[in-house]
């Protein structure tokens, strides 16, 4: 670092890898450890800024800024997405985007009854929904008759919106 280049203060670096969940910003990616880039050039805007900053991990952080591989507009995108995904979804719903973005169409993913609450927003969205398993149904009860675990799957508008999210377009229509 540069003498005429302030470190990047504690809170602000804090806050922009809990924005992207102490992992690479990036969907696809995911990887840790992450540095902490500016989407601007530090050189040019000369200042450090939240909105101006994201999480990637050493590979992408060298792509982007050295080898000009990652075009600004996707970091722009990624950035974007990160506030929409952290101020509508909880921790366990973008847990599940990004198991979904791996998984198959149709899989099934088991969710404790006593947690639904923690994946009204996907539900609310249409982006899952339970699944109709007919062994489930046949038997209903997991724990001496009483259900404990619900079935759910991403619907079509759910996978949709994964692979905008892995695409780094924006998540809902403007």
């Amino acid at each position: 670092m540069t003498q005429d280049r302030p470190s990047l203060p504690s809170a602000l670096h804090r806050a922009v890898l809990e924005e992207a969940g102490y992992a690479c910003a990036i969907p696809t990616c995911r990887m840790t450890p992450v540095e902490v880039a500016h989407i601007e050039p530090w050189s040019k805007v000369k200042e450090h800024a939240f909105d101006n900053l994201i999480a990637l991990c050493p590979n992408h952080h060298t792509r982007f800024d050295l080898e000009r591989r990652i075009p600004k507009s996707s970091m722009l995108k990624y950035k974007a997405n990160l506030a929409v995904l952290n101020g509508r979804y909880s921790t366990l719903e973008r847990r599940l985007i990004e198991d979904g973005a791996t998984m198959p169409p149709g899989q099934e993913i088991p969710v404790h009854i006593g947690v639904r609450i923690l994946i009204r927003n996907l539900l609310e969205d249409g982006l899952l929904e339970e699944a109709n398993d007919p062994q489930y149904l046949l038997t209903g009860y997991d724990l001496g008759g009483v259900k404990t675990t619900e079935l759910y799957h991403f619907t079509e508008k759910g996978r949709a919106f994964i692979e905008r999210w892995k695409d780094a377009e924006p998540l809902f229509d403007e």
